[in-house]
């Protein structure tokens, strides 16, 4: 019984999870995933959110093509936090949080679909203001560093303006330079060489 109720709980996480999936992947046929991808995808899930890790092993038990699609799913998660662990620490750090707040929540609502509880009430409550903070410091941090790149274009802006002239300028004077040293190639290349008169006496 407690076996069913795990995969029960667990279908009611992931499939939910594999139906917002990208619908072109959706349409492609489904490969087999490597052990790698399935050793990586159950690493990250027991790493942050450990107690989906058992209800992963039991819906692999139970209902294995689901389990392959939710395998794949988690190994994207994984893939696109480690490229932004790479290029913004931060912001995969705010990422991650929300990764963990949002898998607790489809946790959470699995479980109350399962049986209403006050408990699980009050903590769903709890997850979903931590999950709106988040979204929220995802938008912070985006907007700061389109502010920081704004200010680079502002500042290489101002420079265009206030160098216009002499830029004009040292552009010109390179470009009607270049002009007449190929002007002066071509007529040295175009005169006549001088003829060299015979100066031998006559015999």
């Amino acid at each position: 019984m407690r076996r069913f109720l795990l995969i029960a709980i667990t279908a009611l996480i992931v499939l939910p999870l594999l139906a917002l999936a990208d619908n072109d992947d959706s349409k492609k046929p489904a490969l087999a995933i490597s052990a790698e991808v399935e050793t990586a995808a159950l690493a990250f899930v027991q790493q942050h959110h450990n107690d989906l890790f058992e209800l992963l092993i039991h819906l692999k038990e139970g209902m294995p093509q689901e389990y392959d699609r939710a395998i794949r799913d988690l190994s994207r998660a994984s893939d696109r936090l480690a490229q932004l662990e790479k290029r913004d620490l931060d912001r995969y750090r705010i990422e991650l949080q929300l990764w963990q707040a949002e898998s607790r929540r489809q946790l959470l609502t699995a479980r109350l679909q399962m049986g209403y509880d006050e408990s699980l009430l009050k903590e769903l409550r709890e997850v979903l203001k931590e999950e709106q903070k988040l979204e929220l410091a995802v938008l912070r941090h985006e907007r700061e560093r389109l502010a920081g790149r704004i200010a680079k274009i502002e500042e290489q802006i101002a420079m265009q303006e206030n160098s216009a002239e002499a830029s004009v300028e040292r552009k010109f004077s390179a470009l009607t330079k270049a002009a007449k040293n190929s002007e002066r190639n071509v007529s040295n290349k175009n005169r006549k060489p001088a003829t060299r008169k015979n100066t031998k006496d006559p015999t």
